[in-house]
């Protein structure tokens, strides 16, 4: 899968620091020195005072060069489904020629005060090393994601001072809809078993017949247990799967305005039409896609399931009336088209398989 990459050195922005609940009660505690050394007058307490005010000094000093000379990297993956971990990939290197770097962590930084989508922890980058860690990034819902960028921070060395530093990379995120294990039922109910399936012969899944074995056929080619009932060598021939064609329908006009449950359901809905989708091209079956706004014709390939889960990854519900009607015919008549029927209804999602006709005139009333 492709990657993309952002280099964020040239996007840093100014130190934030702050005490840590360690650093609270070092510095309360200091203050208590101070007055019990201000009441008596002790020359002791006085040095004492001075080595822990210097001490504290010389920790924050440590944890802002502990984060100087680092430059992150962030890969995620080219393709997100909502719902599904995928790894981003975060890269840290120390570019220092005479320090290490200690006790660093990057985390994504958190949209509204949310929740951080993830964060990586580095013990040690050692100088002019690269160090490479993965977060498991989780989308709540298909659509889009926006990632403001990343913050790198560190409470080096005893855990007083926490000092970090943003830096801006404002990431477009689309996630397609999340993808289902498994289809309901058996999975050959995705497409209708039995009928036509055209008359191109290729390497698909269905047999249409046998015939004798031919010199400059590949050997692959020969159907053994067919060839051991004739006594004779045979080649088993099957459909081409292009002649194959499945549309996906997915109701997006309804009589009322969706409640909040309904409005889960139609998601769901979503959810599996692109499972059907994926599901089906992975077998090598042509793909098309309808509902009440979009037509895309059957088609085979990558570029064409991007195409579709992008659609379905914006698509919304809207009430009856607002978009065109879902029927007509997405493909040419000439060829064997099956049709998978989605529907969020009150109560769930209503799924169908048939013939084109007949499923696209019976299934508004189902």
């Amino acid at each position: 899968m492709a990657e993309r990459h952002v280099n964020l050195l040239h996007k840093k922005v100014g130190y934030q620091f702050g005490l840590t609940t360690a650093g609270w009660f070092f510095f309360l505690l200091m203050i208590f020195i101070i007055a019990a050394a201000v009441s008596s007058g002790h020359n002791l307490l006085y040095l004492t005072v001075c080595l822990f005010f210097g001490s504290f000094i010389t920790m924050g000093n440590a944890a802002v060069m502990n984060l100087r000379g680092l430059q992150v990297e962030r890969k995620e993956p080219e393709y997100l489904f909502a719902g599904t971990p995928h790894p981003v990939e975060i890269r840290l290197k120390n570019k220092r020629r005479l320090m290490d770097s200690f006790s660093l962590e990057v985390r994504e930084i958190s949209p509204r005060n949310e929740k951080p989508f993830g964060k990586v922890f580095f013990p040690l980058v050692g100088k002019g090393k690269e160090v490479k860690r993965e977060y498991s990034l989780v989308l709540p819902g298909r659509g889009w994601h926006d990632l403001t960028g990343l913050v790198v921070m560190t409470r080096f060395p005893f855990g007083f001072w926490e000092r970090s530093r943003e830096i801006l990379a404002p990431r477009h995120l689309l996630a397609f809809p999340r993808l289902f294990d498994a289809w309901p039922g058996h999975p050959s109910q995705l497409a209708v078993d039995g009928e036509y399936l055209g008359r191109r012969i290729g390497s698909g899944d269905d047999l249409l017949n046998f015939r004798d074995f031919q010199p400059g056929d590949p050997i692959r080619w020969i159907h053994w247990k067919n060839s051991a009932k004739t006594d004779r060598l045979t080649v088993a021939l099957f459909h081409h799967p292009q002649n194959r064609q499945v549309i996906v329908c997915l109701k997006t006009c309804y009589d009322s305005q969706p409640s909040r449950t309904f409005s889960n359901h139609f998601e769901e809905a979503v959810s599996w039409a692109a499972t059907a989708v994926v599901e089906l091209l992975s077998r090598g079956i042509s793909v098309g896609y309808m509902d009440e706004t979009c037509r895309i014709t059957p088609a085979l390939g990558e570029g064409h399931k991007i195409q579709i889960l992008t659609h379905l990854a914006l698509v919304k519900h809207s009430l009856k009336g607002n978009s065109g009607s879902l029927s007509g015919d997405a493909a040419s008549p000439s060829m064997s088209q099956e049709v998978v029927y989605i529907q969020a209804t009150v109560t769930g999602v209503h799924i169908q398989a048939g013939q084109q006709d007949h499923l696209l005139q019976e299934a508004p009333h189902g």
